[in-house]
């Protein structure tokens, strides 16, 4: 069986195409760039690489960014306290706030300060509430790729999908909407005892693990598809949970890391906050 691969790149420029237009759309009616707040309270050096990634990204899409790194409290005050205040004093048009959250970031704290109409990365109470129920508005940016990447796969409905993963931010939200897709969905994690059995049974696999080369060619179903979100660097390299010389021949598609999942995600970031963005300019108008 040939194994088709996912083509990140092409697959994110056609969402960042859309995300451009709506950008020039914004800046007519309001006469000035999008504005976004990235606030990092993580001091991780990875996570500044990947803040840099999205400034760029954000430049080239024609959108302004505001980079806020946040310190733990008693160096400069009280981080919560700063990031309402910068909130304010940028009124952004979409808030990023970076993962993971250090110890003394109050994260259910963070997911009520947000606005929802300023989070672009669906982690809000009002948020996952809508997912929970039925009605999406802006899922996780990593759920939302993963979903867009499943269903251009022009999947049936109806088939089974193994998500390895049970985070707010991937696999929950993902399963979620999934289901209101009308597919099957099982969600495993650490302490699932028959994975094995599960996911020789699923038609799409999900993993965000971030145990390398994990899948093998034993986990999986001839014709499956492969959906890799798990990231771990190597000896330098950054590697998936998918281990794609074992299951080539067998899937038959599967999503590379890097050059997968990842640029995808960067731009379903953008891409919600200017449909989010665009959504309140003509709310207020046609009010």
């Amino acid at each position: 069986m040939k194994t088709d691969i996912f083509n990140g790149k092409a697959f994110s420029g056609n969402i960042d195409r859309e995300t451009e237009k709506l950008v020039e759309r914004f800046v007519s009616i309001q006469g000035r760039k999008p504005k976004l707040l990235i606030i990092d309270p993580t001091q991780s050096e990875e996570t500044k690489v990947y803040g840099r990634s999205k400034i760029r990204k954000a430049d080239k899409l024609g959108i302004e960014t505001f980079p806020l790194f946040l310190n733990s409290p008693g160096s400069n005050g009280n981080p919560l306290e700063i990031m309402e205040n910068i909130i304010s004093e940028v009124n952004p048009d979409g808030i990023i706030v970076e993962r993971p959250y250090p110890y003394w970031l109050d994260s259910f704290y963070i997911e009520q300060i947000i606005p929802e109409y300023l989070d672009i990365e669906g982690i809000s109470i009002k948020s996952q509430g809508k997912n929970m129920i039925g009605y999406p508005y802006i899922l996780p940016a990593t759920a939302d790729a993963a979903l867009r990447i499943i269903l251009s796969l022009g999947e049936d409905h109806h088939k089974d999908v193994c998500i390895i993963n049970r985070s707010t931010i991937v696999g929950r939200p993902l399963a979620m909407a999934l289901l209101n897709k009308d597919f099957t969905v099982t969600v495993c994690h650490s302490k699932t005892r028959n994975l094995k059995e599960i996911t020789e049974s699923s038609d799409i696999i999900v993993s965000a693990i971030g145990k390398p080369g994990y899948i093998d060619e034993s986990y999986i179903s001839e014709g499956a598809s492969l959906i890799d979100i798990g990231t771990t660097e190597v000896e330098g390299n950054i590697v998936g949970d998918v281990d794609f010389n074992s299951v080539s021949g067998k899937a038959a598609f599967v999503t590379p890391v890097p050059g997968g999942v990842g640029p995808v995600t960067t731009s379903v970031l953008f891409s919600n906050m200017m449909k989010a963005s665009i959504d309140r300019i003509e709310e207020r108008l046609n009010f």
